[in-house]
């Protein structure tokens, strides 16, 4: 029998990559897609030219790598409820999950799922984590790799969903492979790329086999980044220390870091 299975995601155009690749092999019945911040956001007032320019530069060059690397992507096809991030969790978005009966649900760019949404989700509901987890949880888990000089660490979690931020138990984690002149955004999309190919070989693995292996978590390892600790002034380190060319220093030996040790399913 064929699974059913709904989507929650962003409106971005990396998360509608995801779902749109999705769409094309899988039986996708329909899904929730929240209204996301304004991909170039307006940089805080106050601050320094310095970090004026390398907050615009970072948000511009973001926006013009995802436009490079998923080109064009619309809302896929499918019965979908819109929310926005106050709304998300509301009865609505539970009952509009409800009545699409999923096997599946998969996540991927939205805010944290609770009641009474999380209530109304199948025991196989999985978020598609930017972060290798736990070491990088919470937010903007694909930056924090690059300003501890550490951009091998930018890779991607399947996890399922608890009710704290991206701890509950792993079935699979990658990265994408680094190339030279790679910077903080080309990595970050061949991350979600790299995910998209991923999880449909989990999805064939749960229709053949009916489950995963799953990998536990340490709640106390890593550190569950919030919104509050990324400052305008942390940007220096990519661009002004290193320009953009972290992963170069990497490839060439002159910053060190150990490889991550991923959980797998294949």
């Amino acid at each position: 029998m064929t699974e059913r299975i709904a989507w929650i995601g962003g409106n971005h155009t990396r998360h509608l990559y995801y779902v749109n690749n999705l769409v094309k092999k899988f039986n996708v019945v329909g899904g929730i897609v929240q209204e996301r911040e304004d991909m170039k956001p307006i940089p805080p007032e106050g601050l320094d030219p310095i970090d004026d320019a390398n907050w615009t530069r970072h948000f511009i060059e973001r926006e013009n790598a995802e436009n490079r690397y998923f080109d064009k992507q619309k809302l896929p096809n499918i019965k979908l409820l819109k929310v926005d991030k106050d709304t998300l969790n509301d009865s609505d978005s539970a009952d509009f999950m409800k009545s699409l009966k999923p096997d599946i649900v998969l996540i991927f760019g939205i805010g944290m799922i609770r009641e009474p949404l999380i209530n109304a989700l199948p025991k196989e509901t999985i978020n598609l984590h930017l972060g290798i987890s736990p070491r990088y949880r919470g937010a903007a888990t694909l930056f924090w790799p690059f300003y501890f000089l550490e951009p091998n660490w930018a890779g991607v979690t399947f996890h399922y969903i608890v009710h704290s931020p991206d701890a509950g138990s792993i079935i699979h984690q990658t990265k994408p492979e680094l190339y030279l002149s790679d910077g903080i955004h080309d990595v970050a999309c061949r991350a979600v790329i790299k995910a998209a190919q991923d999880v449909s070989r989990l999805l064939k693995i749960h229709q053949e086999n009916g489950c995963w292996e799953k990998f536990t978590q340490k709640p106390e390892a890593g550190k569950n980044f919030l919104e509050s600790d990324f400052k305008p002034q942390y940007l220096r380190m990519i661009y002004n220390e290193y320009d953009n060319r972290i992963v170069n220093a990497y490839l060439n030996g002159d910053i060190k870091s150990k490889e991550p040790k991923l959980k797998k399913q294949f």
